[in-house]
């Protein structure tokens, strides 16, 4: 089966010899920067697994065709920027009429399981990986296997990563499980001893580029640029190229960025309110998240610039340029570790923008408490 999948080949190459010659594992841990296609690598995996029976073309079966990326299901099933996904709710109306928390959504439909965290949540319980495991325990009803997809598996608590681990071990003789995460160091040790691992790696930018040219109706111009942005992330780049409106906002966002970067920090500072959304803590930590990495994005550009700016011998202003960028960058990365840490996002922002470069607290970790 030609999967059309960008960059990579050698991952491609390798789980469909082993596929081939009768060595699937059960369970598989796709790993790499988002925006790189760990979903649709996992989507190939799955119709690989479906369709091995099928006369060719198989792109034309059902089982080829539910799975596709086109189908508006995975809007629900997986995250993955589109501007037409809706917003998870706080909570649904149970069958006796109660109120329950949505901590979690699974997906299930047609021997396909799909668990993710809720868009309000800050992880995957432990409740939500019992339902996904116990559905995967049933016979299939219209295909060779059931197909378990964990997306962001690194977001699940602890409770939640042993019920998992029970799972991994013995899973239903009727199911391939695949997990995905940024990389194999984001989840327990023991879940990724369980799982064969797959690394996908940034893709060079002319080969994003001539795939965006030989697919889209787009100038040279924007297919360099939409290339370039996508630092080795494929799968975002596709969709920058499939929505202009989506393109148009990135660019916008990171002239604010650079903005942002080139006020004084009084302006930065005043800046930081217009940052993020009313609502829940978890909502305002998301938006400073995203608004970090465009942030780390424009830095990136000037330590670039810095680099290229410092040959042996350098004027001293040179040099300061360079180490102001990389102490900038440093900065972005340690209010990004607070964040994470639980950090008020409008103290952590505005930390920010108070402290130009990383200093001797941020090499503790950063973040100076907890909510």
């Amino acid at each position: 089966m030609d999967w059309g999948f960008v960059g990579n080949a050698h991952a491609v190459r390798a789980l469909q010899g082993s596929l081939r010659a009768g060595r699937a594992a059960q369970t598989y841990l796709i790993t790499g920067p988002p925006g790189v296609g760990r979903r649709s690598f996992a989507i190939r995996l799955a119709q690989e697994i479906w369709c091995a029976a099928l006369p060719e073309p198989v792109q034309t079966s059902d089982a080829y065709q539910f799975l596709d990326d086109a189908n508006a299901m995975w809007r629900t099933a997986v995250r993955r920027g589109h501007r037409d996904e809706e917003p998870d709710p706080d909570k649904l109306t149970a069958a006796d009429g109660r109120r329950i928390d949505l901590r979690f959504v699974l997906t299930a439909y047609n021997d396909l399981h799909v668990l993710r965290r809720a868009d309000h949540a800050r992880d995957i319980v432990i409740d939500g990986v019992r339902e996904w495991g116990a559905g995967l325990y049933r016979t299939p009803a219209t295909h060779p296997m059931r197909i378990g997809l964990i997306d962001a598996a690194h977001e699940i608590n602890n409770l939640a990563a042993n019920a998992l681990l029970k799972t991994l071990e013995e899973p239903g003789a009727h199911a391939i499980l695949i997990l995905i995460a940024p990389r194999a160091a984001d989840l327990f040790p023991t879940l990724v001893s369980r799982c064969r691992v797959i690394e996908l790696g940034p893709v060079p930018s002319a080969e994003i580029a001539t795939h965006l040219d030989a697919t889209y109706a787009l100038t040279a111009d924007t297919v360099g640029q939409i290339a370039r942005a996508a630092r080795g992330r494929p799968g975002w780049a596709i969709r920058m190229a499939r929505d202009p409106e989506a393109w148009a906002a990135r660019r916008g966002a990171g002239d604010e960025a650079a903005a942002f970067e080139a006020a004084p920090v009084p302006a930065r500072f005043r800046a930081v309110g217009g940052l993020l959304p009313r609502g829940r803590m978890v909502a305002q930590t998301n938006a400073a998240l995203g608004w970090l990495r465009t942030v780390e994005v424009e830095q990136s550009h000037t330590l670039r610039s810095a680099m290229r700016g410092h040959p042996r011998g350098a004027h001293p202003e040179r040099r300061a340029a360079l180490a102001s960028a990389v102490g900038r960058l440093a900065r972005l990365r340690a209010t990004r570790r607070a964040l994470i840490a639980n950090v008020s996002p409008r103290l952590a922002l505005e930390d920010l923008a108070l402290r130009p470069e990383s200093g001797p607290d941020d090499a503790q970790g950063g973040g100076r408490g907890r909510r």
